[in-house]
């Protein structure tokens, strides 16, 4: 079951992207996009939505989590490496 914000009209449910949580969150009168990494219990990475919209917004937030994972799995590899 979802619910509707009242100050938004947007599902209160995240949605998943590559096992990330994307939520919405209204601070000081103003829409953010936050984001969850899988292995963590809280929203560490947020970004507020522009006058470009909400789409473009999760956009951008799923291009900064495919570069996150590009990332982390780097550096995976070269730990593996080092080994």
């Amino acid at each position: 079951m979802t619910s509707d914000n009242p100050n938004t009209g947007l599902p209160i449910k995240p949605i998943r992207y590559r096992d990330w949580l994307i939520s919405t969150k209204m601070i000081d009168r103003r829409l953010w996009l936050r984001w969850q990494h899988p292995n963590e219990n809280f929203a560490r990475y947020s970004y507020p939505v522009t006058e470009r919209g909400l789409t473009d917004s999760i956009r951008y937030a799923r291009h900064l989590i495919d570069l996150t994972i590009e990332l982390e799995e780097a550096e995976s590899k070269a730990a593996s490496s080092r080994d």
